[in-house]
């Protein structure tokens, strides 16, 4: 909601609330059918490292995919397939005024960039910077501190999006607000690219962090006596 209100770029996709897949399974599952075109993504709606989330082709797969994904979460967020994606990341940092790294890509081993292919299969590879064009990198960083803002996000977060192959049509896939710092991980590595080195780094946070915890402090939270 808050990306549509900013008018960022986003997949096709509905939202199924727990309520709606307890009260009539089948009901679901025509709605997503008929709202979108398979191949799908059923993802829990709340969670991270890609854990519940399967690509559907048919109906049975994704009732499959539906019933995986209730385990994470009451809430899913079921999309409609990028067409030969490649996934980009790019780094935010900063509480008002936020400023984004250079992007990176990631190329997943498998078919998508699932749990395996993030913290088990060593075939993942990581490109820092991305191989895109200036004006690509730039609307890469604009957006990311559009969707940061949109979500009133602070100190930090990774920014990911698909770009599709076919049509070059760039999405954002999602707002990771506490990224990994594993020797996989992106976040900091984009920032080192950036010329932001990884102690300078933590020290950015740690004034981030206190700054925001003094904003914090001023906030009343009780009726004046």
């Amino acid at each position: 909601v808050h990306f549509a209100a900013r008018g960022l770029p986003l997949v096709d996709h509905t939202v199924v609330p727990g309520s709606e897949w307890d009260h009539d399974p089948d009901a679901v599952i025509t709605r997503v059918e008929q709202q979108l075109d398979y191949p799908i993504f059923v993802k829990p709606a709340n969670l991270g490292s890609s854990i519940g989330v399967s690509r559907a082709t048919d109906n049975d797969t994704l009732r499959s995919a539906l019933a995986t994904a209730w385990k994470f979460d009451n809430k899913l967020l079921v999309e409609a397939a990028v067409t030969h994606p490649r996934e980009i990341e790019c780094s935010v940092l900063g509480n008002n005024r936020p400023e984004a790294s250079v992007p990176g890509e990631v190329i997943p081993s498998g078919a998508f960039y699932d749990y395996n292919a993030k913290y088990v299969d060593a075939q993942t590879q990581l490109i820092i910077p991305a191989d895109l064009p200036p004006e690509r990198i730039t609307e890469v960083q604009t957006i990311a501190v559009a969707a940061y803002q949109s979500l009133d996000c602070a100190g930090m977060a990774r920014v990911d999006f698909l770009l599709d192959g076919s049509s070059d049509q760039l999405y954002v896939n999602e707002v990771n607000t506490l990224p990994g710092f594993t020797t996989i991980s992106q976040y900091a590595k984009l920032w080192e690219a950036s010329g932001l080195p990884y102690p300078t780094l933590l020290d950015r946070l740690i004034d981030l962090a206190l700054a925001q915890h003094r904003r914090r402090q001023r906030v009343q939270t009780s009726s004046p006596q």
